[in-house]
C-alpha cells in the first residue's frame, strides 16, 4: 500500500484518507472548537500529504506528519482568530469612543453657544470685557488701555459679568462656563 501511495495511486490515497480523516477532524476540533474549520484544516493537510506522497518511508511517518501538521495548522488558525477578535474588539472600542467624543463635542458646542448668547446679553461693558478676556485672550492691562479704563474696572466688570451669568445660567451650564474660563485663561 505504501509503495502504491508513493506512486500516486488514488486508491492508496483514499485508504489513507479514510483511515485518518475522522480521527484528525476529532483531534483538530478539540483544539479549535469549530467543526467546519477543523474539517477544512484536515482536508488541507491531507492535500499536502498527497502533494508530498513520495516523501514518506512508512505509515507511521505519514501518521506523524498528519498529526503534527494538523496541530500546527490548528495553532495558526487559533492565532488568526484571536487576532481577528482583538481587531474587532479594538474597532468596537474605537467606535464607542468616537461616538462618546462626538457626543461630548456636540454638548460642548451647545453649551458654548448658550454661554455666548448670555455673554452677548450682559451689559455692554461687562460683555466687552469678558469677550476680550476669554475670546481675544487679552490681558487685563491691555483691555484697560484699549477701553481707556482702569485695570480695577476690568476686574470689576469681569466679576460683575460672572455674577450675572451665574444667576442666569443653570447649574451645569454655569459649571461649564467656569471650566471654560479656567482652561481658556
Amino acid at each position: 500500500m505504501l509503495s502504491q501511495f508513493k506512486s500516486a495511486d488514488q486508491q492508496a490515497f483514499s485508504y489513507i484518507f479514510s483511515l485518518f480523516y475522522a480521527p484528525l477532524c476529532f483531534f483538530c476540533n478539540r483544539l479549535v472548537a469549530d467543526k467546519p474549520a477543523s474539517e477544512e484544516i484536515v482536508q488541507d493537510i491531507l492535500y499536502k500529504l498527497w502533494e508530498k506522497n513520495g516523501d514518506f518511508a512508512s505509515l507511521s511517518a505519514i501518521k506523524a506528519f498528519l498529526y503534527i501538521s494538523t496541530r500546527n495548522a490548528a495553532m495558526n488558525y487559533i492565532d488568526k482568530e484571536q487576532r481577528k477578535a482583538k481587531r474587532a474588539s479594538a474597532i468596537i472600542v474605537e467606535e464607542e469612543e468616537a461616538e462618546d467624543s462626538i457626543a461630548r463635542e456636540i454638548i460642548y458646542a451647545e453649551v458654548l453657544n448658550e454661554l455666548r448668547a448670555e455673554i452677548n446679553n450682559l451689559p455692554e461693558q461687562c460683555s466687552r470685557v469678558i469677550k476680550m478676556l476669554y475670546e481675544e485672550d487679552m490681558k487685563p492691562q491691555e483691555i484697560a488701555d484699549e477701553l481707556n479704563i482702569k485695570v480695577s474696572t476690568v476686574y470689576n466688570q469681569k466679576m460683575r459679568g460672572i455674577s450675572i451669568l451665574k444667576t442666569r445660567l443653570s447649574g451645569a451650564t454655569f459649571d461649564m462656563l467656569m471650566l471654560y474660563l479656567i482652561f481658556n485663561s
